[in-house]
C-alpha cells in the first residue's frame, strides 16, 4: 500500500502551510490518517524529522511487526535509525499483534543454542513426512533416469555419453560434435540440447569445469520441464565449490517454478538461489530464498549461517543470534557442516563482544573444537576478550600459546606489543622491556623490507610471483617470508587462489589432448587463458591491499612500542615514589613476590596447578587452557 493521490496531497498542503505544527496535528484523527508503514517512508522522503515521525506513530499507538524484509526495505528508503528503532519497539510499548516478537538491531543477549522441544505426534508426523519425502524422490529419480534414458537410447547420443562415463571426453565431444554437424539442427532443438549436455557432461566428468560452465548453465536455463535439469543443476552447483563462478544469467532461475520438485530438490535449489544473491550482496532477495530452506535440508545449517550474516551487516544483532543458534543446532540434528558450526561460534563470539559481553564471547569462543581450521582464529580473538576485559591471568596464558610451534604460520605482530602493556599495568617492567625486545627482534625488522618491497613492485602479477616465491621458499623477491602468513589467511585470497589453481590444472588437461577437439579445443584453450590472466591480476591486487595493510599496522604498532617505551619510564619513577613514601610514613611494606625464573610463570592447565619452568614448552593437549599466575607488583593507594 502507498498513500493515495489524495492523501498525498492533503499531507503536503498541510505541510506547506503548517510547517510549525507538530506531526501528530498535521495527521489528525487516528480514524482518518493512522501512520502506516509506507507512510513512515513517504515522510521521511519529505524530510520530517525522526522525532516528529515518532510523535506520530506514539500518538497513534501502532504496532509494527516488521519482518526482517521490512526492516531491510525501511533501511533502503533511508528511514532514521531512531525511527526504525522505535516502530521495533511498538509491540512491547501498545501490545503484540499476530506475528510474534520482532527484534531490533543491538538488543541481544547472546545464550547458548537451545533444543526445540518436540512432542510425541510432532515426532510421528516429522517421521511421516520424511518417509514420504524419500519416497517422492525415489520417484522423481526413477523418472528422471527414464527420460534420460529415453533422450540417449539410439545411436550416436549413446555412444557420446558412455564414453563420457568411461573418461574418454574427447572422444564423446567428438561424438555430440558429430551428431550436430550431420544432423543439421537448429540450436533450440531438442537434439541441440540433448548434445549440448552430453558435451557439458563430457567436460565435468573429465574435471574442467570451467569449460563447461557455460553449457552448464545455457542447459539449466533451457528450462525444469528438461529431462537434464536437474542433473545439469547439481552439477552446475558442484562446479561454484570448486571455482569462483556466479554470473549474473543464474538470476533468470527465479522465474521457474519448482514446487512439482521434491522437496529435497526444491530447497537445494532455494539455497543455491539465496546464495547467489548473497554473492551480490542482494540482501532481501538472499533473504526469500533463505528462508525458503526447509530445517531437514542439508543446506539449513549454511542458509540460517548465510542469513545471520546478512542480518548483521545490516545492524539487526538479535535476530543474526538467533540464526547462527539455528545453524549450529542444525549442524548436530542433520549431522551437516562441521565447519559453518565453528564459523557460527566465532560469529556469536563477535556478538557478544560488540555488546560488550566478555563472558559470552569468552564461552563461544571456547566452543571452536581443537585441532579445527579456526582454532587459531578463535584462541587469537579470544586473547584480546581477555586483554580487554583486564583479565591478565588468562591473557597471558593465552598469548603463551599463540607463541606456541602449532601456530607457526599466523602472524600476529601484536601479542609482543599486548604482553608488554599487562606486564606494565601489573609493574613487572623488567618483563615488559623483554617483551617490547622480542617485537623488536621479530617484527621491527620486517617493516623496512616489506616498504622496500611495495615500492618496487608495481604490477599485480608480480605481486602474486613474488608471493609464490616467497611461500616456495626463495628471498628473490625481498618479501619477508613472515608476512605471506595474513595472506594465507585471507578467504578471499583462498578462494580466488583455488580458482586459479582449478584453472591451471584444466590447461594442462587440454595442452595434452585439447588439439584432437580442433576449434572447439582451441576455443577452451584460449578462454582458460584468458581466465588465468584475470585471476592471476585479481590476486595480485588482493595481496597488494593485503600487504598494505600490514604495512599501516606495522606502523601502528611501531607507535605503540614507542608509547609504552615512554609509559615504562614515567611508571617506574612513579612507583619508586610510592615506595619511598610508603617508607618515610613508616607504611609496612611487603616484597612483591618474585616471578618465575628464566622468564616462566606459574600457569593452571584444566582443573591441575602446575609450574612452567622456562617459556617455550608446549603440550599440543593443553592448548586454550594456559593461565598465568603473574602477581601485581604495583604499590596500589589504599581505599
Amino acid at each position: 500500500m502507498i498513500l493515495s493521490r489524495a492523501r498525498f496531497s492533503r499531507t503536503l498542503v498541510t505541510l506547506l502551510s503548517l510547517g510549525s505544527l507538530g506531526l501528530g496535528t498535521l495527521l489528525g484523527p487516528k480514524s482518518a490518517l493512522a501512520i502506516t508503514q509506507d507512510e513512515v517512508v513517504t515522510l521521511t522522503k519529505l524530510g520530517i524529522q525522526a522525532d516528529e515521525i515518532i510523535k506520530a506513530i506514539e500518538k497513534d499507538k501502532t504496532v509494527f511487526n516488521l519482518t526482517v524484509t521490512d526492516i531491510l526495505a525501511l533501511k533502503k528508503a533511508s528511514v532514521d535509525e531512531k525511527v526504525l528503532k522505535f516502530m521495533l519497539s511498538t509491540p512491547n510499548r501498545f501490545g503484540k499483534q499476530p506475528g510474534g516478537e520482532q527484534t531490533g538491531p543491538g538488543e541481544t543477549t547472546p545464550t547458548g543454542p537451545t533444543e526445540p522441544v518436540e512432542t510425541e505426534e510432532q515426532k510421528k508426523a516429522r517421521e511421516e513426512q520424511m518417509r514420504l519425502e524419500a519416497l517422492k524422490l525415489l520417484e522423481e529419480r526413477k523418472k528422471a533416469e527414464e527420460a534420460q534414458r529415453a533422450a540417449f537410447a539410439k545411436g550416436v547420443l549413446a555412444t557420446g555419453r558412455a564414453l563420457a562415463d568411461q573418461g574418454k571426453f574427447v572422444e564423446s565431444i567428438q561424438a555430440f560434435q558429430k551428431f550436430v554437424e550431420q544432423g543439421g539442427f537448429a540450436p533450440d532443438s531438442e537434439e541441440a540440447y540433448l548434445a549440448k549436455f552430453g558435451i557439458a557432461n563430457a567436460l565435468v566428468k573429465a574435471g574442467l569445469y570451467q569449460a563447461a560452465a557455460k553449457e552448464l548453465v545455457e542447459v539449466v536455463l533451457a528450462g525444469p520441464e528438461r529431462p537434464f535439469f536437474q542433473t545439469a543443476f547439481q552439477q552446475l552447483r558442484e562446479l561454484r565449490r570448486k571455482v569462483n563462478y556466479s554470473p549474473p544469467d543464474l538470476e533468470e532461475m527465479t522465474r521457474f517454478f519448482v514446487d512439482n520438485f521434491s522437496r529435497g530438490f526444491q530447497d537445494e535449489f532455494n539455497y543455491v538461489l539465496g546464495e547467489f544473491y548473497f554473492d551480490y550482496n542482494n540482501w532481501s532477495q538472499a533473504l526469500k530464498y533463505l528462508d525458503a530452506v526447509s530445517p531437514q535440508a542439508p543446506d539449513y545449517a549454511r542458509a540460517q549461517y548465510l542469513k545471520g550474516l546478512v542480518e548483521i551487516r545490516n545492524q539487526l544483532a538479535k535476530s543474526a543470534v538467533q540464526s547462527f543458534q539455528k545453524a549450529i543446532i542444525a549442524t548436530e540434528e542433520n549431522a551437516t557442516d562441521p565447519e559453518v558450526k565453528d564459523l557460527a561460534f566465532l560469529a556469536l563470539a563477535r556478538i557478544a563482544y560488540e555488546v560488550g559481553d566478555a563472558d559470552a564471547a569468552i564461552y563461544y569462543y571456547r566452543k571452536v573444537p581443537k585441532g579445527t581450521a579456526k582454532q587459531a582464529t578463535a584462541l587469537y580473538e579470544s586473547a584480546w576478550v581477555y586483554f580487554v576485559k583486564g583479565d591478565y591471568s588468562r591473557a597471558l596464558g593465552t598469548f603463551q600459546t599463540l607463541h606456541s610451534p602449532y601456530f607457526k604460520h599466523q602472524f600476529y605482530p601484536e601479542l609482543w606489543i599486548l604482553e608488554a602493556t599487562v606486564y606494565m599495568n601489573l609493574c613487572h617492567f623488567e618483563s615488559a622491556e623483554e617483551a617490547l625486545a622480542q617485537y623488536a627482534k621479530e617484527v621491527t625488522p620486517l617493516g623496512v623490507p616489506l616498504k622496500d618491497f611495495l615500492l618496487k613492485t608495481v604490477r599485480p602479477e608480480d605481486y602474486y610471483d613474488a608471493l609464490v616465491s616467497t611461500v616456495s621458499g626463495k628471498q628473490s623477491s625481498g618479501l619477508p617470508r613472515e608476512l605471506a602468513a595474513p595472506v594465507l589467511g585471507n578467504v578471499e585470497f583462498y578462494n580466488l587462489y583455488k580458482t586459479l589453481k582449478q584453472i591451471e590444472h584444466e590447461q594442462k588437461i587440454i595442452a595434452s589432448k585439447g588439439q584432437a577437439l580442433g576449434g572447439f579445443g582451441q576455443e577452451i584453450a584460449t578462454k582458460l587463458e584468458a581466465l588465468h590472466k584475470d585471476r592471476t591480476r585479481e590476486l595480485g591486487i588482493k595481496i597488494q591491499r593485503i600487504l598494505k595493510e600490514t604495512e599501516g599496522v606495522l606502523a601502528d604498532y611501531d607507535q605503540k612500542k614507542l608509547e609504552i617505551e615512554v609509559d615504562l619510564g614515567d611508571l617506574r619513577i612513579e612507583e619508586e615514589a610510592k615506595k619511598l613514601e610508603a617508607l618515610n610514613g613508616d607504611e609496612e611494606t611487603t616484597t612483591p613476590p618474585p616471578t618465575a625464573e628464566s622468564g616462566g610463570t606459574v600457569a593452571i592447565v584444566g582443573s591441575d596447578t602446575w609450574e612452567w619452568p622456562f617459556e617455550g614448552e608446549y603440550w599440543k593437549d593443553e592448548i586454550g587452557y594456559h593461565r598465568s599466575f603473574i602477581k601485581d607488583q604495583c604499590v596500589r593507594e589504599q581505599n
